[in-house]
């Protein structure tokens, strides 16, 4: 499963305000001990958590307010129980599976009054419900069917759905719990049934009370209101400046305070979580060197290998490089006139350098990969797969047996397509101010030109990116994919119906390829699985949709004064809200009051 492709309390009586911190400028003046203030390269898009699909807000902001039912343990992978009181029942009855859950009787929300299933029911409504941005998070969850409510207890139900490799993970995590008293206080969806909003309810869809239930669901200010923004995490946002910080804030009665510390999410120990909004890392660096961050993931490699060489910095910050659960690639759109001929995305894998990439850009600090299925996961990884080779000659090879020469003689390949000669001429988008992205670009733009291939590099900003991707009006694209611990299931990216409302940006598949990935969705016996997945990766790699690249390792640096920080292999790799300060630290030499 991809994540949707994955960036405190009150105040004490010693701290002051954070002041001075714009976006583009290097943070703040002042720093509080209490707290952690974590780099953001852009802002966070919005913090609902059915709506939006900013990886950012999802993985490192998001999950300190809401809570889902179930989530990973970031060093072990483990699946563990938050909200619930403990990891479902599951029985399985031919191709249907019923799940049993019971929330903790500790859970309540910031007014005290308990989480019930009424607010279960309710959020998984959100992620079926006509006219609301859900389409980054329903083809993720498509196996669910019901819900069925225990009539004694208000805090036990039974998910019912299609079996499913990821159901236990997908129900448990992907859906983050909303209290319906805050998010639907009219209780509009309460007219429909979950199973008929699953099933595709008409009247749902032309109801005006549900019209006017989705505007306001889907509005900016669900998004980053302070009094809107609640869940049943230990923090509430208390402040989002745009192109500057967002600030969550320790709750003083957190009902999780009640639970003894049975796992990292009941571990919320910082007063504030601050995320600064620093949109060159060439200032954000400065910043953290100068103590003004004390989080970051350092996007470009180089400037993260010569951090060693500042004395400052040692004395400071510690590194951290887990390897991620995650896969780079450049995503090709299938459907393109030119890049829809098979020969011609193979060509362009051998015009591609990953080991050179993997030597000068990520400086060894990451594992090639050929598919989607992530070395890791060593039973499911196909081996035998031999990574494409950087080959010119073979590359150009490919390119004269699908038709294209150089007629003109000017350097570049053409061809005759529907009837107009066309050049070899393509575009390369990534989002703007990430520079290894752009590097990357530069890099195949060099060995494409070896070929004949004209590369145009275009950046774009994050939002502007993301809406033509789903347009579809990208040739060529570089995407970074988080992944989860479950077994992975390729729907949302690959499969022909993700094309539009998933995550399908190349244009991928036909009914064979849907046909495996439906087959890999249900299949539970782990060897059988496998072997599948070996047949996957198989056809990904001689089909083309992605040029894989590699599995990073992640480059994170934190503050020494923390305990608590140990990184592992699940995106954020880290739990902010665990960072403790060690007892012994001092803040020696900085103006704290």
């Amino acid at each position: 499963m991809f994540k949707k492709f994955s960036f405190i309390l009150a105040v004490t009586a010693f701290s002051v305000a954070l002041t001075g911190c714009k976006g583009n400028k290097g943070g703040s003046n002042k720093v509080y001990k209490d707290q952690v203030v974590i780099h953001g390269l852009s802002d966070a898009k919005g913090l609902n958590p059915i709506t939006t699909s900013d990886a950012y807000a999802n993985e490192y902001i998001i999950p300190h307010i809401f809570q889902s039912l179930l989530a990973y343990d970031h060093q072990t992978m483990e699946i563990i129980p938050v909200l619930a009181k403990a990891r479902p029942t599951i029985r399985i009855n031919g191709d249907i599976a019923e799940l049993d859950f019971e929330l903790r009787p500790e859970a309540t929300w910031d007014n005290g009054a308990p989480i019930t299933v009424d607010d279960i029911v309710f959020s998984f409504k959100t992620a079926y419900c006509p006219k609301v941005n859900n389409d980054n998070i329903k083809p993720g969850v498509d196996y669910v069917k019901d819900l069925k409510l225990d009539p004694t207890n208000n805090r036990k139900f039974t998910v019912v759905c299609n079996k499913y490799i990821g159901m236990e993970d997908g129900v448990g995590y992907d859906i983050k719990i909303m209290p319906e008293v805050v998010y639907d206080p009219k209780q509009t969806l309460r007219k429909f049934t979950l199973a008929s909003l699953i099933a595709g309810n008409s009247a749902a869809a032309n109801d005006a009370s549900v019209k006017e239930f989705a505007d306001k669901f889907n509005s900016e200010s669900v998004a980053r209101d302070t009094n809107l923004v609640k869940g049943s995490g230990a923090y509430r946002l208390v402040s989002f400046e745009t192109g500057q910080r967002l600030i969550l804030e320790r709750k003083p009665n957190w009902w999780g305070d009640k639970v003894n510390k049975e796992n990292e999410y009941f571990e919320a120990y910082p007063k504030r979580l601050v995320f600064e909004t620093i949109n060159d890392f060439n200032t954000a660096l400065t910043a953290l060197v100068d103590e003004k961050l004390d989080f970051i993931y350092v996007t470009p490699v180089k400037e993260y290998v010569e951090l060693d060489n500042s004395e400052k910095f040692n004395k400071n910050f510690v590194k951290s490089e887990p390897q991620m659960l995650s896969y780079q690639a450049i995503g090709i759109n299938t459907k393109d006139k030119i890049l829809s001929d098979v020969k011609v995305r193979q060509a362009l894998c051998y015009l591609t350098n990953v080991d050179q990439m993997i030597e000068k850009i990520l400086y060894g600090k990451g594992i090639r990969t050929i598919g989607s299925v992530l070395p890791m996961k060593k039973e499911a990884y196909n081996n035998d797969i031999k990574p494409y080779t950087y080959d010119v000659e073979k590359a150009k090879a490919l390119l004269t047996e699908a038709g294209w020469a150089d007629s003109d003689g000017d350097g570049v390949l053409d061809k005759v397509i529907d009837g107009q000669k066309m050049k070899f001429e393509i575009t390369y988008n990534y989002n703007a101010g990430n520079p290894l992205r752009e590097t990357v670009g530069l890099l195949i733009q060099q060995t494409f030109k070896q070929a004949g291939i004209t590369l145009n590099i275009k950046a774009l900003d994050w939002s502007l990116y993301l809406d033509e991707l789903k347009k579809h009006n990208c040739q060529l694209f570089y995407q970074g994919w988080v992944k989860q611990p479950r077994p992975d299931d390729e729907k949302q990216v690959f499969h022909t119906s993700s094309a539009n409302g998933g995550s399908n940006y190349m244009s991928f598949g036909n009914a064979k390829t849907d046909a495996l990935i439906d087959q890999i969705r249900t299949e539970l016996d782990i060897e059988k699985r496998n072997v599948l997945y070996k047949e996957w990766q198989q056809i990904t790699h001689d089909e083309v949709p992605y040029i894989f690249l590699y599995v990073q390792n992640k480059r994170d640096c934190v503050h020494k004064r923390f305990e608590n920080t140990k990184a592992g292999p699940v995106y954020p790799n880290v739990w902010f809200a665990a960072f403790k300060v060690k007892k012994e630290y001092k803040l020696e030499g900085r103006d704290d009051k």
